[in-house]
């Protein structure tokens, strides 16, 4: 073989195993987080576990930078409850800040709501269902299931929630709109059905969709 093609191909095969290197560096990796789960995890946090497990890695504003022994430099970023501890990049991810994902309007607080006086369409909204919907204490399905039937009929519904009602346990009813009186609404309970109450036209939270309800809910972590 030619001087020249046994250079080549030494120069190849160094190449070759410098790439398998890094490939099994990042095998390797990827492998280490995507074998734990952690929804709070941090920057912080992430960069502590990857030095844990013998990596050297450097906690940023919004990502960790780990040189991989190859030589390589890859960047992650805590995922939350996606699949695997974070995501892998090959640069450095740009920052956006802070990303609004509830339009602001969507969730009202402390609003008071005016009653209707609309009789016909107070009789309407009581017979459409037979009540109670739920047994007592099972307002969140019975709410959802009144505003359901509504949104069916044609009508415009909040949800109206309270996180201290019922002995601190919260309470969810509806407010149903009356279309013939804008910005005129009845509301509805789960159990009692319709409620005149005044201190039912007021919550310390008010939104359209049930979706909502997990915003305003906070999901506690035990060690």
């Amino acid at each position: 073989m030619p001087l020249s093609s046994r250079v080549m191909c030494i120069f190849l095969l160094i190449m070759l195993s410098i790439g398998h290197s890094s490939a099994d560096d990042v095998n390797d990796l990827w492998l280490l987080i995507s074998s734990y789960e952690d929804i709070g995890i941090t920057v912080q946090d992430l960069a502590f576990f990857l030095v844990t497990h013998g990596y050297d890695a450097t906690p940023e504003k919004s990502y960790v930078t780990v040189r991989l022994p190859s030589g390589k430099t890859v960047y992650l970023t805590p995922n939350g409850g996606a699949p695997r501890l974070a995501d892998l990049w090959m640069e450095p991810p740009k920052s956006t800040g802070l990303v609004q994902v509830i339009p602001i309007a969507e969730i009202q607080k402390d609003r008071s709501y005016n009653m209707t006086t609309n009789q016909e369409f107070i009789k309407s909204v009581s017979k459409l269902t037979m009540f109670p919907v739920t047994p007592l204490g099972m307002c969140y399905d019975g709410s959802q299931k009144l505003a359901n039937l509504y949104t069916e009929f044609g009508y415009k519904i909040m949800y109206m929630y309270d996180p201290s009602g019922f002995e601190n346990q919260g309470h969810l009813w509806i407010l149903v709109e009356d279309p013939d009186n804008k910005d005129r609404w009845l509301a509805v309970d789960s159990y009692y059905g319709v409620v005149t109450d005044k201190s039912y036209y007021k919550a310390p939270y008010s939104f359209p969709d049930i979706k909502y309800l997990d915003s305003l809910n906070p999901k506690w972590r035990y060690a």
